[in-house]
This record gives C-alpha cells, sequence and structure tokens, in this order.
C-alpha cells in the first residue's frame, strides 16, 4: 500500500475539516473516501444517493408533464377529426 501525501492551503483545509465533521470523519479519513469513491471503489453515502433520486424525481414528472401535454394534443386532434370524418360521412349520404 502506497502512502499520498499533498498540502493545501489553510482555507481549503477548514472546508475540508467542515466536510469532514459533518460526515463524522477526520481529514485524511474523508479525502481517502473521495478518493475512494471517485475511483469507483466504494458507494456514495445515504445522502448522495437520496440526492440523486431527488434529481431523477424531478426529471421524470418534467417528462410526464410533456407526456401528458402530448396525450392533450393528440386527443384534440382525434376529436377534430371524428368530426371531420363525421361530418364528411354526413355530406355524402
Amino acid at each position: 500500500m502506497r502512502q499520498v501525501k499533498f498540502y493545501i492551503d489553510e482555507e481549503h483545509y477548514e472546508e475540508l475539516k467542515k466536510l469532514a465533521q459533518e460526515q463524522g470523519l477526520t481529514v485524511p479519513g474523508y479525502v481517502k473516501r473521495l478518493v475512494l469513491k471517485h475511483l469507483g471503489e466504494i458507494e456514495g453515502g445515504i445522502e448522495e444517493n437520496l440526492e440523486y433520486l431527488l434529481q431523477r424525481q424531478d426529471q421524470m414528472r418534467k417528462e410526464l408533464g410533456r407526456i401528458g401535454l402530448d396525450l392533450i394534443k393528440l386527443q384534440k386532434r382525434v376529436e377534430y377529426l371524428e368530426r371531420y370524418i363525421r361530418r364528411e360521412a354526413s355530406t355524402k349520404t
């Protein structure tokens, strides 16, 4: 196993420290988790999965709304064609 070491300025370290504390981790543990997650070694946390699902739900809601509008337009077109066909049929008899 290899060690990775890098330096960051105080401001960024404080941000990392805050984020690590929110996750109940140390700064090195948090950075390690970020790297492993990026490399696909570990799954995202519940919060990330929830965020993803909420985004997908929003996308699906928008798509369903669009489909609903398309169905309304289609229904109006069918009704128009039915009236047209009835009118044509009544003029031929």
